[in-house]
């Protein structure tokens, strides 16, 4: 018997999470996101919500089981910074059913063109560039915090329907005790006694001195990079606080020059994943209780993620990348490799090639691949996509279907 299928726009979010259970239910490998990340980025608590450029669907079969979701929204400040202005669509989440993957894709497509845009991304998030970017098209392992997983039915979904590859975003993955630290520590005491550079640590009791000096450092990285918005202390401070329980020092870094400003930051945490089997995304008198346990606890090796690298320009050719690395390798008497097993650096992008060979250096290399698509909406669209990488030779994994 064929089953009705109806679309149906939503504000709230009980049917929206309740896809998940539908598409991933039996999938060992697979870690729900925490709800209230997805709460936070689709809703008016997102400082890109402007009261009318965000909407939410979801599909339905019969009329009450939700196997089908999407987000479409427009950020208005990024825009500002490009040639034609730009939808994004992500969260997709669908059953293997073209008829609902096409009721959703044509649903945000068609609210974006008649908001005025000529071209749409997706699946990105509605906001940073740090987190839910891109759809993963090689390297099913466990997901990392924050990090898009997916089926791998979803890539066919969206090139099927005119969306190509735009951007390629990467997380390289190493093994923290295998990284070169003396080669490492004898350049970083080159770079102290040359240049007069020096680094501190994220400082858990003064978090809002850390939060200005990295923005400050951040700002004067990444102002010439597309997409760039820059960032102030405040912004920063909120994320520092919702961070404290799990920050660890000893994973960040702010690189400062001999007159004390800011020039660099390298900002990783432990990745909560390890820990989140089974809590289904809630936080709640069940969820909690059992991650809490598993932090303090679980014996097994634990891995971290590097969310936040960046450099002054004038300052990336005098060392100041392995300056920080090395001064949270031998942080707390070698904190980080008694700790962590591996470190992954995610969402490194494909056409940002100094930055892939410097983590190559670190003995780190890719692990995870995902794609950022775009399509146009109107015929006079166009654009460069950015250059990406061969990746053929990064193993695919294994997707642990519910088969």
């Amino acid at each position: 018997m064929s089953k009705s299928y109806q679309l149906h726009p939503v504000t709230g979010f009980k049917q929206f999470h309740a896809v998940l259970d539908e598409v991933y239910r039996g999938n060992k490998q697979y870690i729900y996101p925490l709800r209230t990340d997805i709460e936070g980025i689709l809703s008016d608590k997102n400082k890109s919500f402007t009261g009318d450029n965000l909407r939410k669907w979801v599909v339905l079969a019969d009329g009450k089981r939700p196997v089908g979701r999407i987000a479409a929204f427009i950020d208005e400040t990024r825009n500002e910074e490009l040639d034609i202005p730009v939808g994004g669509i992500g969260f997709f989440e669908s059953i293997e059913d073209d008829e609902v993957a096409e009721l959703l894709f044509s649903a945000a497509e068609q609210w974006l063109t008649d908001k005025g845009m000529k071209a749409v991304d997706g699946p990105i998030n509605f906001g940073e560039r740090d987190k839910f970017w891109g759809l993963l098209v090689r390297g099913w392992y466990r997901p990392l915090y924050q990090e898009t997983y997916n089926p791998p039915y979803y890539q066919r979904m969206f090139e099927e329907r005119g969306y190509r590859a735009h951007e390629q975003c990467l997380t390289m993955r190493g093994i923290v005790s295998e990284f070169p630290g003396d080669r490492l520590a004898g350049l970083a005491k080159r770079v102290r006694d040359r240049y007069g550079l020096y680094t501190k640590q994220i400082d858990k009791n003064n978090l809002v001195q850390s939060s200005h000096d990295f923005a400050q450092a951040y700002n004067s990285a990444f102002n010439h990079w597309p997409y760039f918005q820059p960032l102030s202390g405040e912004d920063i401070l909120p994320t520092f606080q919702q961070m404290k329980p799990i920050m660890d020092p000893h994973l960040t870094c702010l690189a400062y020059d001999k007159d004390d400003q800011p020039i660099g930051l390298a900002g990783l945490i432990p990745d909560i994943n390890c820990f989140m089997q089974g809590v289904n995304g809630k936080m709640d008198w069940k969820g909690l209780p059992r991650f809490l346990y598993r932090l303090k606890f679980q014996k097994k090796p634990r891995n971290c993620k590097g969310v936040a690298f960046g450099i002054v320009s004038e300052y990336q050719r005098m060392g100041v990348y392995p300056l920080m690395v090395d001064a949270m390798f031998q942080s707390g008497n070698r904190h980080t490799s008694r700790t962590y097993r591996y470190v992954d650096m995610a969402t490194i992008r494909g056409h940002n090639e100094v930055m892939v060979k410097t983590c190559r250096k670190m003995n780190t290399d890719i692990h995870r691949v995902h794609l950022a698509y775009r399509k146009a909406l109107t015929p006079d669209a166009s654009w460069e996509a950015f250059e990406q990488m061969d990746v053929s030779g990064v193993e695919m994994g294994e997707y642990k279907s519910k088969g």
